[in-house]
């Protein structure tokens, strides 16, 4: 019996966070209402209180699930080019864009949450109501990382020109991840390529556009000259 409980609250828990996802990226953080989720779940406010304690920890333990997700992605990806490298492998900046850019794709394109995902990562840039320190320290050693490996294959590049650019990228990918949601199709339309806006697709554009930003001269040298 005891056994079944633990199912049971874990099961509600589940459904409690499956439903914020979805309510917050379509009401958004602030407009979202303990009420509509707990609806959405078929649960009611006191199991929200009781897992979550309120609506802003809910917001935290929902984006905290999203984020580590993605970092732990990325972590799969970056080591398997971390270890081709040591193995003899060429390192190289596409590869390594592949392992930054692909994870946060299938994130995008995944079902049932894929465009509720975007949306909560465009949220998070602006949204008062998402704790400023939300960042783990996973997520923190995973961007030092890329930086580390970006900033070894471009050397002619300050670590502050590396951190600007990926910053730059990480916007890239949440923008055009949200421009081919079926919800939105705004831009990409005029391409006529909304049909085709598969993973491949998606990662060969961005890959094709980034790596182009990481490889421009450097803006204190263009400056200077």
């Amino acid at each position: 019996m005891e056994h079944d409980s633990q199912t049971q609250q874990a099961d509600t828990r589940a459904r409690i966070l499956h439903a914020a996802v979805e309510v917050f990226a379509n009401r958004s953080f602030e407009s979202a209402t303990l009420k509509e989720i707990t609806e959405a779940a078929g649960a009611n406010i006191a199991a929200v209180n009781y897992y979550f304690r309120s609506k802003d920890e809910l917001i935290r333990q929902v984006m905290a699930s999203l984020l580590g997700r993605m970092t732990r992605a990325r972590d799969v990806a970056l080591t398997a080019y971390e270890k081709s490298v040591a193995n003899g492998g060429k390192p190289g900046l596409e590869p390594l864009l592949d392992a930054l850019i692909r994870p946060m794709v299938q994130l995008g394109l995944a079902n049932p949450h894929g465009a509720a995902n975007i949306s909560l990562l465009m949220q998070a840039r602006v949204s008062p109501a998402v704790p400023a320190d939300l960042s783990s320290a996973e997520d923190d050693t995973i961007h030092e990382r890329f930086i580390g490996a970006l900033t070894r294959l471009l050397p002619q590049l300050s670590r502050k020109e590396i951190i600007w650019r990926y910053d730059c990228a990480r916007g890239a990918m949440v923008f055009v991840l949200a421009d081919v949601s079926p919800n939105i199709r705004q831009i990409v339309r005029l391409a006529d390529t909304a049909r085709q806006a598969d993973e491949e697709t998606i990662v060969r554009e961005l890959i094709a556009f980034i790596s182009q930003g990481f490889l421009a001269s450097s803006a204190g040298t263009e400056l200077a000259g």
